[in-house]
């Protein structure tokens, strides 16, 4: 059984999926979803997106679910006013009066109730309200931002601090709802705007509504049939939060949607799933019936960078790079592989995989990635703007954008996992930004950076070589500090930002130490009649950008010794868990996981 609706505005394109999931045993669709454009009566232009998962025996939780959605749309369709988080709290708390009303006409719907996950789009500002464990996402890029916290009964222990997390993770109610529309008269809704994962205060969180969106951003509002544990692996999701991007960026909300949603059904979900996509027009869009790797337009462009490239060498053989170090001037939006060791793949965004050779072009976009593979192997790239990359072993890096200086003025690389060091010197024309898929960033004009980025822990380190490097929040696009060369900091994934130290020049050692970019420790020894020396920094000199395959390399310099990074700690704001009644169950399936159960101020602790 299969729901779904398309429209597409001047302002934003929506998609709302709904899917009853791939167990034989479930034979209700209990998830509602609606997505749509309104005008309410107060003149406000609204992207609204609505959510619900009911909850409840037999049919009770389908009513429940249809009349959360319907009241939701009715209310804001007919408000005249002009405070949005109001507005939606005030279009909650209606359903919340007709579910709770409704549940008291007959035994059989005692227990009905919903969640219900909200957003709205205003003037390509975002507004959301959240009651229940269904989420909403923010994708922008390839960095996926959860905005809301679930209300579920481990996550309000967490944060109360009353047990720990091996306590909860054991506990039979871990996974139990606390707030639901329709089961008590009274209902609290969370207007937070979760930026920072819960670690700031709700009145932080609530000052956050009203988010600025960016062309291509994306909104993804979701039951937790999307992302739940996975009943036949637990340690996985059936979408995982990473995978978010992946299956979203450069698809319409359609294909969007069905697609997340055939990935959960892949992996047997069994729980109903619906999806509903909200999407900013604009950012970069590779469309999907040209040319896997590059495009029409981009793959022509290289062929002709080729043929200037190759005719040189075919009528005069001596003129080629192997006698001089220069070629002709790039394109826009290319890059030229001037030096390779080891093994390496391009990625293109239809997922095509090619051989990586040295005097390869490389057209950027998004879903473009150089993989690096082995230990020993690295790779040295000259863009188009005239800045140098040396992508490290064992790393994965998006070419996204390449700037021209005219129309494009900041050029953006992801490092998605790996070590990169970048030259940044475009003559003060372009930006180079590098950031992470935590949402921690690293750009500079002038200077020579080296970044780290651990999937595992999602920490960028960052070291500023030389010139000034900032270390920016790419979501929020705040400033989070300035380093000096010389200067190394980390970021965490709750956005924590250690004291600046050294660099740890020692990581960078491949490349020769990036041909020289890295300055390289060395010690004077001392003679009979003198002191020892202290050990003094050096600077291989940097060779020619475009350095052929077959140039003579000489043995790389000694690694020096430091200290390892500082491990990060974390702080966590712990508020009070409120006082809830007993709360409703779904529908009995033996897969199910929630049960109605006393609230958590109830439970004794194990």
């Amino acid at each position: 059984m299969t729901a779904s609706s398309i429209q597409k505005t001047s302002e934003v394109r929506v998609a709302a999926v709904s899917h009853i999931g791939a167990s034989i045993k479930r034979t209700l669709l209990e998830d509602r979803c609606r997505a749509e454009t309104i005008t309410t009566a107060g003149g406000l232009e609204m992207t609204l997106g609505v959510v619900a998962d009911g909850i409840g025996g037999e049919n009770a939780g389908e009513r429940a679910a249809e009349l959360t959605v319907n009241a939701i749309v009715e209310h804001c369709t007919h408000s005249v006013g002009r405070d949005i988080p109001s507005m939606l709290e005030e279009a909650m708390t209606v359903a919340n009066q007709q579910v709770f009303a409704d549940a008291r006409r007959s035994r059989r719907k005692m227990n009905m109730g919903s969640t219900a996950a909200v957003a709205a789009t205003v003037n390509d500002h975002l507004y959301i309200a959240n009651v229940g464990d269904s989420r909403i996402y923010l994708i922008r890029g390839k960095r996926v931002l959860r905005l809301t916290m679930d209300h579920t009964w481990e996550n309000e222990i967490l944060r109360s601090g009353k047990l720990t997390a091996d306590e909860v993770a054991r506990h039979p109610r871990k996974d139990e709802i606390v707030r639901s529309i329709g089961y008590d008269a009274i209902l609290n809704v969370d207007l937070g705007l979760w930026l920072q994962g819960g670690k700031e205060d709700e009145a932080a969180a609530r000052a956050a509504q009203g988010f600025p969106l960016k062309p291509g951003d994306q909104v993804v509002i979701c039951s937790d049939g999307l992302t739940k544990t996975r009943h036949d692996l637990p340690s996985a999701h059936y979408v995982e939060e990473h995978e978010l991007a992946n299956l979203t960026v450069g698809r319409s909300p359609k294909q969007a949607a069905d697609l997340l949603i055939k990935r959960a059904l892949d992996r047997k979900v069994d729980d109903n799933v619906s999806v509903i996509i909200l999407a900013v027009p604009g950012g970069l869009r590779i469309p999907r019936a040209f040319l896997p790797a590059f495009g029409v337009a981009a793959s022509a462009l290289l062929l002709v960078v080729a043929g200037v490239w190759l005719l040189p060498r075919l009528i005069n053989p001596a003129d080629s790079p192997s006698a001089g170090q220069t070629i002709p001037p790039l394109p826009s939006g290319v890059s030229f592989v001037s030096e390779l060791e080891g093994r390496a793949e391009v990625v293109s965004p239809g997922g095509g995989r090619r051989p990586l050779h040295a005097e390869d072009l490389i057209a950027s976009g998004e879903g473009v990635y150089v993989v690096v593979y082995g230990s020993d192997s690295y790779a040295r790239l000259g863009l188009a703007d005239g800045n140098i990359v040396y992508i490290g072993p064992d790393t994965q890096v998006e070419l996204m954008v390449i700037a021209d200086g005219i129309d494009t003025q900041q050029t953006v690389l992801v490092i998605e996992r790996g070590v990169i060091l970048v030259a940044c010197d475009a003559g003060g024309m372009s930006t180079l930004l590098v950031r992470s898929p935590s949402g921690a960033a690293a750009r500079s004009k002038v200077a020579v950076m080296g970044l780290i980025f651990s999937p595992d822990d999602q920490r960028l380190d960052v070291d500023c070589f030389s010139g000034l490097c900032e270390v920016v929040d790419d979501i929020s696009g705040e400033l989070g500090d300035v380093l000096d060369g010389g200067q190394h900091l980390w970021v965490s994934m709750a956005g924590e930002i250690s004291p600046p130290d050294p660099t740890r020049n020692q990581l960078y050692a491949f490349g020769e130490y990036g041909g020289g970019l890295v300055l390289t420790p060395t010690v004077v020894l001392a003679t009979s009649t003198s002191a020892s020396m202290p050990a003094t920094p050096t600077r291989t000199p940097l060779g020619p950008l475009f350095v052929p395959p077959s140039a003579t390399r000489t043995s790389p310099p000694p690694r020096d010794t430091s200290t390892p990074k500082p491990t990060p700690t974390r702080t966590v704001t712990r508020t009070p868990v409120p006082t809830k009644t007993p709360i409703p169950t779904k529908t009995s399936v033996p897969t199910a996981t929630r049960t109605p159960k006393k609230s958590p101020t109830d439970t004794p602790e194990p």
